[in-house]
């Protein structure tokens, strides 16, 4: 049977939902020792004084370290970022001076949890309090106060991205329509928080890490690099992580000290974070500000896009550097723009590092231009829908080089349909049943539209590794590491179909360091482009090799031989067949290696979105009351499991729309480090399903014409949302802009209490 496009249910649940998965916090080798990290209570401070003393003392303390005591190659973690920024490299321990609230100073490791959680609270630090930069504004503006005291500016990084002639396309434009958005900071909050469990074998000299990662390979070579070990002496293992969203896709200080203490000690050494210490140490997201210009002719055609974007990187090098790559390439969305000029600020500031996050802030992008669309629409007096109609990309014109330069070359987009997809999900959201609700109810109910192009993909080469016992069992062996995306469940499909397997016979081992060659860590809705097209790779070429070997024993030309549910067989003498195992010598295995290269590491799932929400004036609240999800995403492997991804994204959209926000107090601590202040959608909010409309497109940028599903169900949310509350303000009288996200309850209070209802035009311009 084919497996390809079926809606098999995941091999992984039954393992999971019965307790028997293995997270790095399941491990406990015998001797397990624990260990804690002393954390700074302040945003900036310098360090007069760390004293261990009377932690050691404590009963079953074995070790209690500051930086000092840390090897001289262990001191930095390393960055492949450029020098202006690699001369901030985050310090493993902090000596001289801390830069963020939860930022380590010292560890203790006791006999066990109690003992050094006990422990921990006694190293005392003599700390001389320095002023904070607790906001990316604050940086920008700098005045007298420095991120870094020996540093002498708080700016990471001045960039510009673009393309076409930009001035004269302002001069001459009909219309200009000016806006100021921002995005507040968001945490990933996985269900599992970062855990890491080493142990170290004295007589092979051999380290074992288990740990809650996005990348086996980024932990292991980066402990190679700090502990001075040769690679192939590290083994990391994730064998199930709880979740990660982005956050776990670099290497934190603790994967390196809780190594160091199990080689010290030679005993195993675990540490698990705690809710609050893990939001408040694990990268953050957005963080970001927008000033827009946006020009077009009077029929809204768009002329060009000017943009200013203020990115919060945190104090250190750290993966939100390369944030505002995505944010740019994704304000072209869906749309033909001559000219486009993005000017990017990164700056420094004593918060938590910023990193990837859910679409890795490609919903930034996303977000500003799909504003900025309903902007024009309303200066125009047109309808939005039609606004966009006017400037989507044809379907003819595929493959479409948007010009946005992308790492050596510009974002080209594959094969999509754009028009059908918006004209779909206007359709099944059916607005004009909502605004006769509206008119006959005095209901507040506002609706929107977003469109979505995403880069789905990251790097140029993917191992994989397929190998066939004597028994029928076919091995897959991936060097990803998966979260919860179903990774095992898609490459079993894919070898099976491109194989000619049973299903049931497929076997996949993956998140182990042990088993292939260097590869690239799970992000970027990367997995199925990459992973999937090596293991049909090695699937492909496994056939190949057992119908040699079948032809030799059959006595007959490969070209007539056929393999399907692991059986050769004769094309027209069925009766002539052998099952495949049986080609296999008994106790060996057929062993085939092999790597999918691809000189464009892109493909570009889109999609539009549609929502009906209604607003709680009294409230603030704002109800989805229907979503539509049209989407393209390429050849499907298994419908469930791309469902599965587009509502989870769903989710998450709805978290940056209207609840997640990582706020700061003046003083730089984080006020919402827990599930208490820091909300998630839950079951009330995500009542309503969203509609899912599927025209998918095989791509062309890759032999199984796949396109990434984990993050384009989360990237146009937050854009649809906001323009369908703005939409809903509008009805009501409310002409305040809709300017920041998330739309919290009480920013949409607000502006029902203080804006006038005066009819009026949403802020915007004509220019001269």
């Amino acid at each position: 049977m084919p497996y390809i496009g079926t809606p098999i249910r995941r091999i992984e649940d039954h393992r999971l939902i019965t307790g028997t998965g293995q997270y790095a916090g399941d491990i406990a080798p015998p001797g397990l020792v624990h260990l804690a990290v002393a954390r700074s209570p302040l945003a900036h401070a310098g360090i007069v004084s760390i004293d261990v003393g009377v932690a050691s003392s404590l009963p079953g303390v074995l070790l209690a370290w500051t930086a000092a005591d840390l090897p001289t190659t262990a001191q930095f973690m390393s960055t492949s970022l450029p020098p202006e920024v690699a001369a901030h490299r985050r310090p493993v321990l902090a000596r001289d001076e801390v830069h963020y609230v939860g930022e380590g100073v010292a560890i203790v490791v006791a006999e066990d949890r109690y003992q050094v959680s006990d422990a921990v609270e006694q190293v005392i630090v003599d700390w001389d309090q320095l002023p904070p930069v607790s906001s990316a504004g604050m940086a920008a503006k700098q005045g007298a106060r420095l991120v870094h005291q020996d540093r002498p500016s708080n700016i990471a990084r001045q960039t510009r991205y673009g393309f076409g002639e930009i001035e004269p396309v302002f001069a001459s434009a009909a219309v200009v329509v000016r806006e100021h958005l921002e995005a507040g900071r968001i945490c990933a909050m996985a269900i599992e928080p970062r855990t890491v469990t080493a142990s170290y074998e004295e007589s092979s000299g051999r380290l074992t890490v288990w740990t809650s990662t996005q990348g086996v390979f980024l932990v292991r070579n980066e402990l190679a690099r700090l502990l001075d070990l040769d690679a192939d002496r590290i083994d990391v293992i994730a064998n199930d992580v709880g979740g990660a969203f982005g956050a776990k896709g670099l290497v934190y200080p603790e994967e390196v000290l809780v190594p160091l203490a199990a080689m010290h000690l030679k005993r195993p050494v675990q540490w698990v974070a705690g809710r609050g210490e893990d939001t408040a140490t694990s990268v953050h997201g957005h963080g970001t500000q927008f000033e827009l210009e946006l020009a077009a002719t009077d029929h809204g055609e768009l002329l060009g896009l000017r943009a200013s974007v203020l990115h919060d990187l945190g104090p250190y090098a750290a993966p939100g550097y390369d944030q505002t790559d995505n944010i740019a390439s994704h304000l072209t969305s869906a749309y033909r723009i001559p000219a486009m000029e993005v000017n990017v600020q990164v700056v420094f500031t004593n918060a938590t590092p910023t990193g990837f996050i859910r679409g890795g802030s490609r919903p930034l992008g996303n977000f500003a231009i799909e504003r900025m669309m309903d902007r024009l629409a309303r200066r125009l007096e047109l309808d939005p829908v039609e606004v966009r109609r006017r400037n989507l990309i044809p379907f003819t014109h595929a493959p479409y080089d948007t010009r946005m330069p992308r790492g050596d070359a510009t974002m080209r987009y594959d094969s999509s349909d754009y028009a059908t997809l918006l004209e779909q999900a206007v359709k099944t959201l059916d607005r004009e049943a909502w605004r006769k609700l509206r008119t006959e109810s005095s209901r507040i109910i506002g609706t929107g539209v977003a469109c979505c192009v995403e880069s789905s993909g990251y790097g140029n080469r993917e191992p994989a590794r397929l190998e066939i016992d004597h028994r029928g069992v076919a091995t897959v062996f991936l060097s990803s590491t998966t979260q919860g995306q179903s990774h095992a469940t898609m490459a079993a499909m894919i070898a099976a179909d491109r194989l000619g397997w049973p299903f049931a016979r497929i076997r996949v081992v993956q998140g182990d360091s042990r088993h292939t060659p260097t590869a690239t860590f799970t992000a970027g809705s990367r997995t199925t482009i990459h992973v999937g097209n090596a293991v049909a790779i090695a699937a492909r070429n496994a056939r190949e090799q057992l119908l040699a070997r079948a032809s030799e024993r059959l006595e007959a030309a490969i070209e007539d031989l056929s393999l399907v549910d692991g059986v050769v067989t004769v094309t027209g003498t069925p009766a002539k067949s052998i099952r495949a195992e049986a080609l296999i010598e008994e106790g060996s295995s057929l062993v085939v290696p092999a790597e999918f290269e691809t000189r464009t590491p892109w493909a570009y799932p889109s999609s539009c979105h549609a929502a009906a929400v209604e607003i709680d004036p009294e409230l603030g609240t704002v109800e989805i009351l229907k979503y539509v999800m049209a989407c393209d995403s390429g050849t499907v492997i298994n419908p469930q499991i791309l469902d599965g991804q587009l509502v989870g994204g769903y989710v998450h959209g709805i978290g940056y729309a209207l609840f997640e926000e990582a706020v700061f107090a003046d003083d730089g601590g984080l006020l919402t480090a827990s599930f208490v202040d820091y909300s998630i959608p839950t079951g009330p909010e995500i009542s309503v399903e969203p509609i899912r409309l599927h025209f998918d497109r095989p791509s062309d940028f890759n032999p199984e014409g796949v396109k990434g599903a984990g993050e384009s169900g989360t990237i146009p949310v937050p854009a649809a949302i906001a323009n369908a509350v703005e939409d809903a303000l509008i009805s009501a009288g409310v002409h305040e802009a809709v300017q920041r996200i998330p739309i919290t309850p009480d920013r949409t209070y607000q502006l029902f209490a203080s804006a006038p209802r005066e009819q009026e035009p949403v802020r915007a311009s004509v220019s001269d």
